[in-house]
């Protein structure tokens, strides 16, 4: 099992650097086969990556950065990160946050389900 406190550390940074850089291929390689994905919790899950990646093109029209504002929980195969997101629509930015991400992570490092808590 993927235990190691730094690679899903790093796996959170890389969720946000992908999510940022409008990297779809980096983004989706996180996640495994068959994963959930709720954002933000109450709306419906996506499930399978072909939801997923449903999801992000449904999101990226709108210019995202997104960020980890404290080190990244790791507690054996789940992770919780507090985030802030900036996002632009129509020219009209505004900020988002805190926001809690709450990873769940195969035994090879993927992700499984993420659920994203925050209010707008």
């Amino acid at each position: 099992m993927t235990t190691n406190p730094h690679d899903l550390a790093a796996a959170v940074a890389e969720y946000c650097r992908a999510e940022t850089a409008q990297d779809k291929d980096a983004w989706m390689s996180l996640f495994a086969e068959g994963a959930t994905h709720e954002d933000p919790v109450g709306n419906p899950v996506n499930v399978g990556l072909e939801a997923i990646a449903s999801f992000w093109d449904s999101f990226q029209a709108m210019d995202i950065e997104l960020w980890c504002e404290e080190p990244v929980i790791v507690c054996g195969n789940e992770a919780v990160a507090i985030m802030r997101c900036r996002v632009n629509l129509a020219g009209e930015p505004m900020e988002v946050g805190p926001i809690v991400d709450h990873m769940v992570f195969d035994d090879s490092g993927k992700i499984v389900s993420v659920r994203a808590f925050y209010s707008v």
